[in-house]
C-alpha cells in the first residue's frame, strides 16, 4: 500500500466565480490544507519543524480540472507525497468524484527551509512507507520563464494575504494572477514560486502574452503564473 493521506471535500457556492467555475485559489487551498495535514500526522507538521526553526516552503504547483465541480457535493481529497530527497519534496493530489474518477489532478513541489537562514535546508525528512512512483501530472509542473511583461496594476499585501508563516499565502498569488489577466475559468493553472513577501509590502503586478502573468517586489520576481 502506497503512502497516502484523505480528506472530505465539499465546496460551497461562494467557492465559486459568476461564471460558474470553481475558484483556483480554493483548489490550491485544498491542496495546501491536505499537505499540512498529512505532515502533521506524519509527524513532520509546522511544529515539530519550527522546533528546529524549519519551515515547508512550496516552489512550484500545478493543477489541471478534468471535469465538472458543484457546489454542495461531497467529494474526496486525496494526496500523496510521491517522491522525498534533501533538496526536493514532490506531493500529489487527486480530487475524485463521489463515484470514482479524476475531477481534477495536481502536482506540487516542497522544499525545507531555514527560517533563520532562508536558505533551503538539506534535511532527512522521510514519510515512512513505500512512495507512490505514478505521477499525477506525467508532464511535470514545468518551468515559466516571462519575458515581454507589461505591468497593470499593484497590491499591498495585507493581514488577509497572510499564511501562519506570516507571508502571503500562495494561493492569493493565484487570485492576483488571474485577476490581472482578467480570467475567472481556468482548465489549467501553473504557478512558480521565487521569493517571499510580507504585511505591508507592495507587489507590481504584470502580464505576458499566452496567458502569464507574474508579481515583483522591488524589481525581484515573486511569483510566476501561466493559465489556460
Amino acid at each position: 500500500m502506497y503512502i497516502q493521506y484523505t480528506l472530505p471535500l465539499r465546496f460551497t457556492p461562494e467557492d465559486f466565480t459568476e461564471s460558474g467555475a470553481v475558484k483556483a485559489s480554493r483548489v490550491l487551498h485544498a491542496f495546501q490544507d491536505i499537505a499540512k495535514e498529512h505532515a502533521t500526522a506524519a509527524g513532520l507538521g509546522f511544529d515539530v519543524l519550527m522546533a528546529q526553526n524549519l519551515i515547508w516552503v512550496i516552489t512550484k504547483s500545478r493543477f489541471r480540472v478534468l471535469g465538472e465541480l458543484k457546489p454542495d457535493t461531497d467529494y474526496t481529497l486525496l494526496s500523496y507525497p510521491r517522491r522525498t530527497g534533501s533538496l526536493i519534496y514532490d506531493r500529489d493530489f487527486h480530487i475524485l468524484a463521489p463515484g470514482g474518477g479524476d475531477l481534477v489532478v495536481g502536482a506540487s513541489q516542497w522544499c525545507v527551509v531555514n527560517c533563520v537562514t532562508r536558505h533551503v535546508a538539506q534535511t532527512p525528512l522521510d514519510f515512512q512507507g513505500v512512495y507512490n512512483p505514478e505521477p499525477a501530472m506525467p508532464e511535470g509542473i514545468g518551468r515559466i520563464r516571462p519575458q515581454g511583461l507589461t505591468p497593470v496594476s499593484r497590491h499591498v499585501v495585507t493581514e488577509a494575504d497572510l499564511d501562519e508563516n506570516d507571508h502571503t499565502n500562495n494561493c492569493r498569488y493565484a487570485d492576483m494572477a488571474l485577476e490581472v489577466l482578467g480570467i475567472q475559468s481556468v482548465r489549467e493553472l501553473t504557478m512558480n514560486f521565487a521569493s517571499e513577501t510580507r504585511l505591508g509590502d507592495e507587489i507590481e503586478l504584470l502580464t505576458a502574452p499566452g496567458g502569464i502573468a507574474a508579481g515583483k517586489h522591488n524589481g525581484s520576481l515573486v511569483f510566476s503564473a501561466k493559465a489556460e
